[in-house]
């Protein structure tokens, strides 16, 4: 009897835990609608896996669709394009927002699962709560990015990674290799899970997995190097000192250094306040917190290393060694993000341990304030947002002033233009899915002779200059100004004004 109790009480500590967890999946659930944005994201990316998913799901093979040429695509790995493919059959942006949704919904609740093995109840539900009301998955929520579907995949692996059976580890490896199969910053769980079984000594495990591991990494490479050998590889644009400005050159092994100390530190005293309590979060104290935050997740680490180094805590230091080094222009949040999961469970161990009296109140006020401004961010967005999607249904969206000005110029330019016109432009994948029409970034060079060299190169039509991003104003205006006799206004519109300049052949000089 004593013995049918004791299960009984651990069945209940079991269903109220899976209660609550399913309870904060669904309180991000309705934040997520409350805070959802129809709006495209104004960066491109996610144009670039909308294009290449159209792509797929139409037959046309793994391509960007919006380049001249059409050449196969090589930099997104395919299962986010694969997924918005599948999904292009059931509907449009608004389906494929709607799963990205779903997914960041199921990571709320992964974490809790994956954190009661890991790190106990207690931190477990703290963090996926203020996973719940985080502000930066609810924005990653509904942006078609790979955010989302990496986070669940890293979450889900590290989740699997510590059952002790065969399956638990082949289907870690499924989620692992998914997870790579999203963004390429997934080598890092590839390589974590392995490495982390080798440690304990589980070598069969470590050399199959290993195994799987080299074959993903060289499957791609392999690909890479077939579909788009001309293009630099992920080493070589990780070397860059700015992407934007591929004239500025590499930085040498000493500089990886001092960029992983600056990252470092714009992490810590910046990013972290910003994903923790939104945009903004960086001022007013928030370095302080950012501090905090990133001192107790290293004192966590430190003491669930010394109990037992396993796959989490190898991932967390490859994963956060890798956007430590990246360019500096990428330090953000979105790439924190994957991490968070990790970084909150861990900092909570530590709150956890600290010695009564204190921990007994700390462990669960400081995770409740953190959450208060989650909160207090929503309820400061969701209004807007709100308004925004009833705009959208409407017809009249509500993107910020510059890119609602771009689109309005690829509107003009697919009713204008003829349809084989290839147009030279800052956002080329935003700009083909509004105007349908073919086009690639102008070269980013201060030298308007090679700027020129290279649209003709590209055989341009026509050119945009936009509001949208400063290197318009740095490398395509100074060639349209240096070789005025060479373009012809044929277009400006929008608040503020973009505008399309036809480009002449070198004839035109002569009249």
């Amino acid at each position: 009897m004593t013995a049918l109790a004791g299960n009984d009480g651990r069945g209940r500590v079991r269903d109220n835990f899976n209660l609550a967890a399913a309870g904060l999946a669904i309180l991000h659930l309705l934040l997520g609608v409350l805070v959802f944005e129809p709006t495209l994201f104004p960066g491109g990316d996610n144009a670039g896996y909308l294009i290449i998913g159209d792509a797929l799901r139409n037959g046309e093979g793994y391509r960007d669709l919006h380049l001249p040429g059409t050449p196969l695509h090589a930099r997104y790995p395919p299962l986010l394009p694969l997924l918005l493919a599948g999904l292009g059959w059931l509907g449009g942006v608004g389906v494929a927002k709607v799963a990205m949704l779903l997914l960041t919904t199921a990571s709320v609740w992964a974490t809790a699962h994956f954190g009661r093995g890991w790190v106990g109840p207690g931190p477990a539900l703290g963090a996926a709560g203020l996973l719940a009301v985080n502000p930066t998955l609810l924005e990653y929520g509904h942006y078609i990015l790979s955010e989302a579907p990496f986070t669940l995949c890293v979450v889900v692996a590290l989740w699997l990674s510590r059952r002790e059976d065969r399956t638990g580890a082949a289907l870690a490896m499924l989620a692992a290799v998914a997870a790579f199969a999203t963004r390429t910053a997934g080598m890092t769980i590839l390589v974590a899970l392995p490495l982390a079984w080798l440690l304990e000594g589980r070598r069969r495990r470590a050399l199959w997995s290993g195994a799987v591991t080299a074959g993903a990494l060289g499957a791609w490479a392999l690909y890479q190097r077939l579909a788009a050998a001309e293009q630099p590889g992920y080493l070589a644009e990780l070397l860059l000192l700015d992407p934007y400005t591929p004239t500025a050159g590499s930085v040498g092994f000493a500089g990886l250094f001092a960029r992983a100390a600056d990252n470092c530190w714009a992490y810590v005293s910046r990013v972290i306040p910003e994903t923790l309590l939104g945009p903004g979060g960086a001022g007013g104290g928030g370095a302080a917190l950012g501090l905090v935050v990133a001192a107790a997740a290293l004192a966590g680490w430190t003491i669930r290393s010394r109990e037992r180094l396993r796959a989490p805590e190898v991932f967390a230091v490859l994963y956060a060694g890798l956007i430590a080094v990246w360019p500096s222009v990428w330090t953000d949040r979105r790439f924190l993000l994957p991490l968070a999961p990790v970084i909150l469970l861990l900092a909570l161990v530590a709150v956890w341990r600290l010695p009564l009296p204190a921990g007994r109140w700390l462990k669960w006020a400081a995770p409740v304030v953190i959450a208060a401004f989650g909160v207090a961010w929503v309820t400061d967005t969701g209004p807007g947002r709100v308004a925004c999607a009833a705009s959208y249904r409407t017809g009249d969206p509500c993107d910020p002033p510059a890119n609602a000005s771009l689109y309005e110029a690829a509107r003009w330019a697919r009713d204008n233009t003829p349809p084989g016109a290839i147009i030279a432009n800052r956002k080329p994948r935003l700009f083909f899915w509004y105007a349908r029409r073919k086009g690639d970034l102008y070269p980013f060079s201060g030298d308007p002779a090679s700027v020129m060299r290279g649209l003709e190169a590209m055989r341009a039509d026509y050119v945009v200059v936009d509001q949208v991003s400063g290197t318009t104003q740095r490398y395509l205006v100074p060639a349209i100004r240096a070789h005025e006799d060479r373009f012809e206004a044929v277009y400006v519109g929008g608040e503020p004004p973009s505008a399309i300049f036809r480009l002449l052949p070198p004839a035109a000089n002569a009249d």
